[in-house]
């Protein structure tokens, strides 16, 4: 093979007048920046104008080891000849320098600076050999020979090495010089124009006011700008209005809600475990922790550190313990034969891999099993990584439960929580005052149990709080009506108590029934199902119940005493389940809600027995009790206990065991002693204000270290749980600064260490993703991973000064935002013309402003927003808008609480985007067409497509078209002719008014729609009709059927226009 002695470099060629003009690909192809073999990197695509790495650039004439040589040793060497010593052929290692190159005479090395020929590397790329050839065949991998040219110049000229650009310190070099001073607005701007300068390329002007502040807006907030937030902007004339303008949208609410949403893709933030049932977990509170340091610009350093160890802190706050819930949104089990160390390797590795991605931008996942084959992280540095995350109290297994252990209950503010620990505290008091009571009682006591008359006055007892009893003899032969008793309403504690004949035979039967078919089944109700008991508290059926209960508690014919409580909650935690006296674990799963907003007051009758006469098994049930309190498991003990009490009673004292006296110690104290008695409803007035407090509070999952233990792994061969090998300790990857001698090795410690100033990689991976966030790629475009399979940085001066001034500033924030949208670069026109699109397609030179599809959850906001329907409100649980039925029955399992898909229905349907339920094995289907991430891995770059599926759900899905009519009724409402109603319509969406062509486009659609309705008016009015809602459908009493289907239709064509779903 002839090789040239030297190779023009492209962009001498390109600055030659007698040149051809070459396309990106051209350009990207003759400099060999990536490999375009099929044994490249399947992961960094081919990519025009890469630049250099960190430090200074090379010339014109000059090849760069880090930007022209180390991709291709990468993508076709490093595999064989990289860091993985399990992997590595003839011991010859091409990623170090010291084993690569002989820079001394009596040095072994296969390459020799200045001499190409005498450098067995290089002969080995030329040579005609197969058995000698580099790669050798069975690679599938070859160089082109433009590779192989740069290669023999990178030799020629000294084959000069450069540590990897990711792994050195930034530095904050000074804005470059530029021809055109004056349209540069800061010191991004200089960066960004001297690259454009040097391609020989001009900077587009900047945008009109009304597409600058629709972008601004959208980047801001995730919103649209109202039009009067248009029309203010563009009117307004002052010097600082735009600035102006970014300062208010920084302030906003919705700012923290839109930057959350970026987060919570990086954190695999989800409302469910995530594997085998994927039933609910109670996280969200987390979230909203997010939204709320992103308002109130925590900077990124504390951002970091409570995230990963905020529960380490000295005196943590609760704010920063519900921040470590970072750490728990990865996916769980408690799948039958699931082992809990397996499981727990597992959680541990994805930290690691998390954290790794989030903050290193490294691929930490390919050292999990060995040494990684790309990147200098080694197998023991992985299991360093991971020691830090093994000392946590969390279980292997989840136990299906919504608050899996650790977590803590999130109190409103400070004084709540004091509250309820006063609460706690007297209720602590009063206890202890019962235990003296008792002491104090004994020789009552001794007196009243010798009494001979003892089992009669125990037969006419009144237990505290008793409101009915009812002996219900004959409830087996049909259903007795048992009037008022029963009336329940949410926040008030009860107790039911009955002693029960299971039906000979399987099925369903109703016990006790307190509701209301005409109000949507509102009430309570006992039922008997698959040999077991449940309680319903419904507000109405089937989307708003609480449900607990057990299967299996008994076989056809027996006999029992059973006993349900309810704290007044308005958590399904708060109902229990007892029987024979023993509280029991529900094992029946809640399907339909974890917590119960509104009331399940009833006017409904009580009927023991059944709903009705035809209600099919006929299940004895007597001594019906209804309290206004919760009993104590020893009260529920003693109630079941009945029979064995009175045994006792009529015992002689002095042939009673000591079982027998205490069970009529106990009966005497809550039955008889009044002082005794008397503390019994204190304490009860006490458990209860705590529970009303407490049923405010949701928990939410947290990291907990395990208070004597210290973090610490074993390597495991191939990764595998059950094969430890050589223990080690917390510690950081080698070709980073490493950890201070009095950092503890701990969570704290390595989340300080990785804000620590002296670490590379931080700043630059964040700074990365907030420029991704705002021009839709980032300067480096595989912003997951600043690794050598990654793509290099375009502007590599430009991301460390940002890296460098972001430190500086003290990782504000919101100062980063503010100055990347103040930039001349952001405020260019997002205009494409035929010169860039064959120049710089991607937009890497940023000659223009972003252009891109708006993301899924903008989209949905987008439309509720101009429809006027969007619910502005923040935080609290997740909700269900509407989605296609049967797609969580497909994946779901049959004791799964996520099996069946409920809708929530009224306002809560038009909340945020970033409010809807997550069910992690089948994500709302609109979100997942419009490329949403499923969120069961950690996401920190989204894939962006573009399919007929997605015209179709904008069109089509029901949220979309209710948002549509709505929005014709907006535009019918609040303008007075059609063309102020289509300008209306525009300024919505587009942020715009309308050109004279387009409306008159739109006028005519309109006409077609309204000839079209005009002879239809049934077919009309049906349209209107909302089939997922009827609340929100709209008819002719608003404005006539066919007008308001025809301006529907048009609000729909304008929402589906390309320029309403693309930030540009």
């Amino acid at each position: 093979m002839t090789q040239p002695s030297s190779v023009e470099p492209v962009s001498a060629a390109i600055s030659r007048s007698d040149a051809p003009e070459l396309t990106p690909e051209e350009q990207y192809r003759q400099t060999a920046l990536l490999a375009q073999t099929s044994g490249g990197s399947q992961k960094r695509p081919p990519t025009p104008f890469v630049q250099a790495a960190a430090g200074a650039e090379p010339g014109e004439g000059e090849v760069s080891f880090n930007r022209d040589i180390r991709p291709i040793l990468s993508d076709n060497c490093f595999a064989c000849h990289g860091p993985d010593a399990r992997a590595r052929k003839a011991d010859l290692r091409l990623d170090k320098e010291e084993s690569a190159i002989a820079r001394d005479a009596d040095a072994e090395a296969p390459i020799v600076p200045g001499d190409p020929e005498a450098s067995e590397f290089f002969q080995r790329l030329v040579t005609s050999d197969p058995d000698d050839l580099m790669p050798p065949a069975d690679s599938h991998k070859h160089l082109t020979p433009q590779q192989i040219a740069l290669f023999r110049r990178w030799i020629e000229s000294g084959a000069r090495w450069e540590a990897h650009w990711a792994y050195i310190a930034p530095v904050k070099s000074a804005p470059p010089a530029v021809a055109r001073e004056n349209w540069a607005r800061n010191e991004i701007d200089r960066f960004v124009l001297a690259r454009l300068e040097a391609g020989g390329l001009n900077p587009s002007p900047e945008a009109d006011r009304h597409t600058l502040v629709r972008r601004v807006t959208l980047d801001l907030t995730g919103l649209p700008p109202t039009p009067e937030e248009v029309e203010a902007f563009v009117n307004d004339g002052s010097d600082r209005a735009y600035e102006n303008l970014i300062d208010r949208l920084l302030e906003s609410r919705a700012y923290g809600e839109h930057r959350a949403r970026y987060w919570l893709d990086a954190a695999r933030y989800g409302d469910t475990h995530g594997l085998h049932l994927d039933n609910y977990r109670e996280i969200w509170p987390y979230r909203d922790w997010v939204i709320g340091a992103y308002n109130a610009n925590l900077p990124f350093d504390r951002f970091t550190i409570e995230q990963i160890a905020g529960d380490l802190l000295p005196n943590a706050s609760q704010a920063q313990i519900v921040a470590t819930g970072f750490n728990r949104c990865n996916v769980t089990t408690s799948e039958g034969g699931a082992i809990a160390e397996e499981f727990l390797v597992r959680y541990g590795v994805d930290r690691v891999n998390t954290t790794a991605t989030v903050w290193l931008g490294m691929t930490a996942h390919c050292a999990q099993c060995h040494d990684h084959k790309y990147d200098p992280l080694t197998m023991r540095e992985f299991y360093q990584l991971f020691a830090f995350f093994n000392n946590t109290t969390q279980p292997g297994l989840d136990g299906n439960a919504k608050d899996s252990p650790p977590v803590i209950r999130v109190y409103a503010d400070d004084a709540e929580k004091a509250r309820a620990e006063k609460l706690r505290a007297e209720a602590g008091r009063l206890e202890g005052e019962l235990k003296k009571a008792a002491k104090d009682a004994e020789t009552a006591f001794q007196a009243w149990a010798a009494a001979p008359d003892l089992a009669g006055k125990l037969g006419g007892a009144k237990p505290v709080g008793e409101t009915f009893s009812h002996p219900a003899g004959n409830a087996a032969e049909k259903p007795l009506e048992l009037g008022a008793a029963g009336a329940f309403a949410a926040g008030e504690p009860f107790t039911i108590a009955f002693e029960f004949r299971a039906p000979e035979g399987e099925g369903r039967s109703v016990l006790l029934d307190r509701t209301d078919p005409r109000d949507g089944d509102r009430g309570w109700r006992v039922v008997v199902e698959d040999q077991g008991i449940n309680v319903q508290l419904i507000e109405s059926w089937p989307g708003k119940v609480l449900r607990s209960g057990n299967t299996r508690l008994f076989k056809a014919g027996a006999s029992g005493h059973y006993a349900i409580s309810y704290d007044g909650s308005g958590h399904s935690h708060g109902l229990r389940l007892y029987s024979k006296g023993k509280l029991l674990t529900s094992r029946f799963v809640n399907e339909w809600a974890d917590t119960l907003a509104g009331d399940f007051k009833s006017n409904a009758t009580l009927r023991a027995g059944g709903r009705d006469a035809e209600s099919g098994l006929t299940p004895g049930i007597s001594q019906i009790r209804f309290f206004d309190r919760v009993l104590s498991e020893a009260e529920v003990a003693r109630l079941a206990e009945s029979g064995a009490l009175l045994a006792a009673a009529r015992k002689p004292a002095g042939k009673r065991g000591d079982k027998e006296t205490q069970t009529l110690r106990e009966a005497f104290l809550e039955l008889f002693h009044e002082p005794y008695r008397t503390l019994v409803a204190k304490r009860s007035e006490i458990e209860a204000a705590l529970s009303r407090v407490e049923s405010a509070a949701p928990f939410t999952l947290v990291m907990q270290e395990k208070p004597d233990g210290t973090p610490g792994a074993n390597i495991l061969e191939r990764g595998e749980y059950d094969k430890p090998k050589e223990a080690v300790q917390p510690g950081v990857p080698d070709m980073l600064p490493q950890l201070t001698h009095d950092a503890p090795r701990n969570r704290l410690g390595l989340a300080r260490w990785l804000v620590a100033p002296e670490n590379p990689l931080v700043a630059r991976v964040v700074v990365n993703r907030m420029w991704q966030e705002l021009f839709g790629t980032g300067l480096v475009k595989t912003a997951e991973d600043f690794g050598t399979q990654g793509e290099p940085p375009t502007h590599p001066l430009l991301l460390d000064w940002l890296a460098v001034d972001f430190v500086e500033s003290g990782w504000d924030m919101k100062a980063l935002y503010r100055k990347m949208l103040l930039s001349a670069t952001y405020r260019q026109s997002s205009v494409i013309t035929p010169g860039l699109v064959k120049r710089d397609p991607e937009n890497r030179l940023l000659a223009r402003g972003p252009r891109y599809r708006l993301d899924a959850e903008i989209l949905r906001d987008q439309a509720l927003a101009a429809s006027g329907l969007l619910r502005r409100d923040i935080g609290g649980p997740s909700v269900r808008p509407w989605q296609p039925s049967g797609i969580w029955e497909a994946v779901g399992y049959t004791n799964s609480n996520t099996q069946t898909f409920y809708q929530d229905y009224g306002a809560t349907e038009h909340r945020r985007t970033l409010y809807t339920f997550w069910k992690r094995t089948a994500p709302p289907p609109n979100m997942t067409l419009l490329d949403a991430p499923n969120r069961e891995d950690c996401v920190v770059r989204r894939e962006r497509t573009n399919t007929p599926l997605q015209a179709l759900v904008l069109m089509n899905d029901p949220q979309f078209v209710r948002a549509a009519r709505y929005l014709g009724l907006r535009a019918l409402n609040e303008r007075d002719n059609v063309d102020g109603r289509l300008d209306f319509l525009a300024m919505l969406l587009l942020g715009r008014p309308l050109e004279t062509g387009e409306r008159e486009t739109l006028k005519a659609s309109l006409t077609q729609f309204e000839n079209a309705w005009a002879s239809a008016e049934p077919e009309a009015a049906a349209f209107l009709v909302d089939s997922v809602n009827p609340a929100f459908s709209l008819d002719g009493g608003l404005k006539p059927a066919p007008e308001l289907a025809s301006w529907a239709m048009v609000a729909s064509q304008v929402m589906n226009l390309d320029e309403s779903v693309t930030k540009h």
